[in-house]
C-alpha cells in the first residue's frame, strides 16, 4: 500500500492515512445508494457538501495535532489541500482514491470480497442461532457486548461506546479492531474487525507459543492451528497450502473438528468451505485472552 501511494504520488491520501487518530471522517464511507459501484462512490465523495467536509476535517486535524509540538508533514499536507476549498479537497481525494483502487485493490478485490462475504454469512448464521451478544463477543478478543453497551479492551485501551446504530465491517486488510464513533450521531458506530490470516474473529496467531495452551493439549496442535485460521471460511486446499500440510491430513483434521461441532461446512459449487462455529470462536478467543494475560503478567 505504501509503495502504491508513493509511486503514484497520492500525497493527500497518504497524509490522511497517516494522520487519522481514532476518528475517520464520515464522508469517506459510501452510502448504500451507490450499490458498490466505484464511480458512484467516488462521485458521492467528490460532491460532499462543504459544511460536512469542514466539520469532519476539523475534528481530524484537531486530533492529529493533539500533543504535537508543531504540525506534522501529514497535517501540513491536509491543511494546505483544504485551504484550496472543500470542493477542491474532496475532488482531489476522490481522484487519488480512484488511482489507489485501480493500482492496488482492483486485482485483489474478488478474493477479498469472497472472504468478507463468507464472514458475513457466518455472522448472519451466528446471529440467527445465538443472538447479537454472542456474535459480537466472537468478533475479536478485545470486543465484548452486554446490555446494549459495546466494550473494547486490550493492552492499548479500554473504552465503552453506546449507540442505537452499529455497522460491522469485516476486513481482510485490518490487523486488529478499528472504530469510527460519530460524535454528531449521524453515522452511528462503525466497527472494523479482522478476518483471514491477520487474526480473524478473535482468533490468535496461527503459530507460536499460544498453540501450547490447554486447548491445544485437548484437540492437538495441528487441529488448533487449523481452527485458529478458520475465523473466515477456507477450503481444504487453501489450508493445506497455508500450513504446508497434505490435503489428506487437513481433510482428516477438518472432518474430526466438524463432527464435534467446532466447524461449519458449506458447499458452493464444487468447493467446500469450512469455518469456525460460534462455540469454536469462544474457545479460541478464551484461549487467546488467557495467553495475553499470561504474557502481560510475565512482562
Amino acid at each position: 500500500m505504501r509503495e502504491i501511494l508513493f509511486r503514484k504520488d497520492l500525497r493527500l491520501l497518504a497524509a490522511l492515512r497517516g494522520e487519522i487518530r481514532g476518528y475517520a471522517p464520515g464522508f469517506l464511507l459510501p452510502q448504500c445508494e451507490s450499490h458498490g459501484a466505484l464511480d458512484g462512490e467516488l462521485h458521492q465523495l467528490a460532491t460532499t457538501p462543504d459544511g460536512v467536509v469542514a466539520q469532519q476535517l476539523d475534528r481530524v486535524l484537531t486530533l492529529a495535532r493533539a500533543g504535537q509540538a508543531g504540525p506534522s508533514a501529514g497535517v501540513t499536507t491536509i491543511a494546505a489541500a483544504l485551504d484550496a476549498g472543500e470542493q477542491s479537497f474532496v475532488q482531489r481525494l476522490a481522484s487519488e482514491l480512484g488511482h489507489f483502487w485501480r493500482g492496488f485493490m482492483a486485482e485483489r478485490w474478488e478474493g477479498l470480497r469472497c472472504r468478507m462475504e463468507a464472514d458475513i454469512r457466518h455472522r448472519g448464521a451466528s446471529m440467527a442461532s445465538r443472538g447479537l451478544s454472542a456474535t459480537l463477543n466472537s468478533l475479536h478478543p478485545a470486543v465484548s457486548y452486554d446490555s446494549g453497551v459495546l466494550h473494547i479492551r486490550d493492552e492499548r485501551s479500554w473504552k465503552v461506546f453506546e449507540g442505537s446504530r452499529m455497522v460491522l465491517h469485516p476486513s481482510p486488510l485490518a490487523s486488529t479492531w478499528l472504530l469510527r464513533d460519530d460524535p454528531w450521531g449521524d453515522g452511528g458506530t462503525h466497527l472494523v474487525y479482522p478476518v483471514g490470516a491477520s487474526g480473524a474473529s478473535g482468533g490468535a496467531p496461527a503459530a507460536g507459543p499460544a498453540a501450547e495452551g490447554e486447548l491445544g493439549k485437548v484437540i492437538g496442535e495441528a487441529r488448533l492451528l487449523l481452527l485458529s485460521d478458520l475465523g473466515s471460511s477456507r477450503t481444504t486446499t487453501e489450508l493445506a497450502e497455508r500450513h504446508r500440510m497434505s490435503a489428506s491430513t487437513v481433510s482428516y483434521h477438518l472432518l474430526r473438528l466438524h463432527r464435534v461441532g467446532l466447524l461449519n461446512r458449506v458447499r458452493e459449487g464444487s468447493r467446500v468451505y469450512y469455518q469456525r462455529t460460534p462455540e469454536a470462536d469462544r474457545l479460541v478467543a478464551r484461549r487467546y485472552r488467557h495467553t495475553l494475560t499470561t504474557q502481560f503478567a510475565g512482562a
